[in-house]
This record gives structure tokens, C-alpha cells and sequence, in this order.
């Protein structure tokens, strides 16, 4: 008989910048399917930086949720808008006991029930703690992928020259959502410097480096009304990548 794993302990950090309203139709769900699945999340709003009226509805969904949802933590508030990266990564530095990291976008295009669901695929797998999770918007015959069709072409834009760049055997690799390994994390801390949207590349990239393993898990994605990546990030995010693709050759 094949003995299950031991229950592993998440931490999740909710990056946001100004996402006060979308954070209030996410997070309570989220809560409560978290709160069902008996798993062992702790959940933390991280504010890069928000303006003060988002800042409140914060304050105010912690303080209605907390009485019921005890494993949700202190909002981290940065001093100001550092990026996304840099957010995620503020997060994670508080999960000392944490044996896996988890970062999910605080829009809730990965809904609560998917969140869960690979969540509970995460605890139930003996090699999590080699393996490095990412959520991917694939649509198989278990899951949907609905955007919009500028984004999807700005995707499929992105994707195309991600791969001229980096070898990552990953279809997708900018899905807000993915789970990584508390010690890789924690051993390659000062090597993840990314600031901002790419840092998801330099995060695969140094997992590969370690032999970790990477795992693409197909989610059930929603575009979301009210997101930051506009053309103009989109620019900005093509010149990170051949900006991060310079840096990381040059350690070579």
C-alpha cells in the first residue's frame, strides 16, 4: 500500500496594487474554499504600495473576514509601488515555516476552487518538495481559458519571443498563480532580483538551474475586467525580458 505524503503547509501572498474592488469579489471566496478543503494555508495580502482609498477596503475585508478566517494574516504594506516581483517576493520572506510558497493574482482569474484544486494535487504529490508548480492556461477537457482577444494576442506575441530568448519547457509561463518550494525559494533568495512582471522568468530560469522540477498545471483562467497590463506595460514588459535575458548571460 502506497503511504500518502505528509500534509504539506502553504503560504500564499496576494500581490496588489489598487485592487481593493476585485480583491473584495475574490478574497471571501477564496477563504471559504480554502477553510473547507482543510488544507494548511496562511493567507496574506501584500500592498505594493496602493493608493490610501484601496488601502482601506483592505483594512475592511480583514476586519469583517479575520473573525472567521483566523489563518488570514496581517496585510504587508510596502512603502511604495515596487513592482510585482519585488511584492511576491516580500511575501514570501515571511513564510519561514512554509513548506511550500504560493502567489495567486489578487483579480481572481484562477478562481478559489481551482486555487484548491491544485492546491490539494500539491499536497498529495511525494515529489512536491522537488517540484516547482505553474499554473498554465491551456484549456483541456477539464478546463476553460476566456480573454479577451488583444490580450491573447499580446500573449501569443510575448510567448514567441520568450522562447527565442529562454528554453523553459513551459508553454506558459505568466499565469498569475504557482507553487514553489520553500527551500529553493529561501536558498536562491539573493539571485531573485526582478522587480517587476518578469520576474516570472527569472524564477523558472533559477529553479531550472537547481534541477528542480518543473510542472505545468492546466487552470481554468478568466480575464477579469480592471487589469494593469495595457499596451504600454506590454512595451515595458518585452523590454524586461531582453533586459533580464542580457543580465543572465553575462553570469554565464
Amino acid at each position: 500500500m502506497t503511504q500518502n505524503p505528509d500534509p504539506k503547509t502553504f503560504y500564499l501572498s496576494l500581490p496588489c496594487y489598487n485592487e481593493g474592488a476585485r480583491l473584495a469579489d475574490f478574497l471571501p471566496s477564496l477563504c471559504k474554499a480554502i477553510l473547507k478543503s482543510g488544507l494548511s494555508v496562511e493567507v496574506q495580502i501584500v500592498d505594493d504600495g496602493s493608493e490610501f482609498y484601496h488601502q482601506g477596503h483592505y483594512r475592511s475585508l480583514l476586519k469583517l473576514l479575520r473573525p472567521a478566517f483566523s489563518f488570514l494574516r496581517d496585510t504587508l504594506t510596502l512603502d511604495f509601488n515596487q513592482g510585482k516581483g519585488r511584492t511576491v517576493y516580500a511575501g514570501w520572506d515571511q513564510a519561514k515555516s512554509a513548506d511550500m510558497l504560493v502567489f495567486a493574482d489578487a483579480d481572481g482569474a484562477v478562481g478559489p476552487e481551482e486555487v484548491v484544486r491544485v492546491l490539494k494535487m500539491v499536497n498529495e504529490n511525494p515529489e512536491t518538495a522537488n517540484t516547482l508548480y505553474v499554473a498554465s492556461r491551456i484549456e483541456n477537457e477539464t478546463t476553460e481559458v476566456n480573454r479577451r482577444a488583444i490580450r491573447n494576442i499580446g500573449g501569443l506575441t510575448f510567448r514567441w519571443l520568450r522562447k527565442q530568448l529562454f528554453s523553459l519547457p513551459i508553454q506558459d509561463t505568466q499565469c498569475g498563480f504557482k507553487v514553489v518550494p520553500n527551500a529553493f525559494f529561501t536558498e536562491n533568495r539573493e539571485k531573485l532580483i526582478e522587480s517587476g512582471f518578469a520576474f516570472d522568468i527569472e524564477l523558472l530560469y533559477r529553479a531550472q538551474q537547481a534541477n528542480i522540477n518543473l510542472k505545468e498545471v492546466p487552470v481554468t483562467w478568466n480575464d477579469i475586467k480592471g487589469g494593469h497590463m495595457s499596451f504600454r506595460n506590454s512595451i515595458s514588459l518585452f523590454k524586461d525580458l531582453l533586459r533580464l535575458k542580457y543580465r543572465l548571460d553575462k553570469e554565464e
